[in-house]
């Protein structure tokens, strides 16, 4: 698929000049398209990787799901706007795993609201990450919780929940919820990354795409 060409602009739909157009899978270069992740390390400057190291672990494994499980280009073309905040939220914050479960749980809750343990169990990782919210700032609990965090499996876990309940609404339903799941998943961990001790003054992080 070759590159696309027009004017820089975060209308759906248009990219800026050079930049792969966003499609399903992993792909050879940019020349013949690029998945969302493959378009962040193109615009991070980085090598041509669906798993570019600028991006945090579990924002990038539901960059990737969402992006594949889009059906009409048109909703995938909407993500696009999104890689600039997927740049630089690598970290050691145990709460970006957390906040991209907790959003994963809330969209499935959504889809499908009846019963009790999908509830119970954003419950517990709300409760998880207040406790962990109380305890920036403190050095060695920092260090403490690191060796906690949930790993990618985890992510992989509360994905394939969502995908469950949201595949019954296949089509233009279907494709919102994932595209906003991902914009709320962003938007959440960057405020995380704006608020984390230890940020040089003056430093911002990037605004998210609300």
């Amino acid at each position: 698929m070759s590159w696309t060409q027009g004017r820089l602009s975060t209308t759906i739909g248009r990219r800026p000049d050079g930049l792969p157009m966003l499609d399903r899978g992993a792909h050879r270069s940019p020349e013949h398209g690029a998945c969302l992740m493959e378009y962040v390390s193109v615009l991070a400057g980085t090598r041509f990787s669906d798993h570019p190291r600028c991006t945090h672990p579990a924002l990038a494994q539901l960059a990737r799901v969402v992006n594949d499980e889009v059906v009409d280009p048109a909703a995938r073309s909407r993500l696009a706007v999104l890689a600039p905040d997927l740049i630089g939220t690598r970290c050691r914050d145990p709460r970006i795993t957390l906040t991209v479960m907790a959003c994963c749980l809330r969209a499935a809750i959504v889809a499908r609201p009846q019963g009790r343990e999908l509830p119970l169990v954003l419950e517990r990782i709300d409760a998880q990450l207040n406790r962990l919210a109380a305890q920036q700032g403190r050095r060695w609990a920092r260090l403490r919780t690191v060796g906690s965090e949930p790993g990618v499996l985890a992510v992989i876990s509360t994905l394939r929940v969502v995908l469950r309940h949201t595949h019954r609404f296949r089509g233009p339903r279907h494709d919102e919820q994932l595209c906003a799941l991902l914009e709320r998943a962003v938007a959440d961990c960057r405020e995380l990354l704006a608020e984390r001790p230890g940020r040089p003054a003056g430093q911002q992080a990037q605004p998210a795409v609300r």
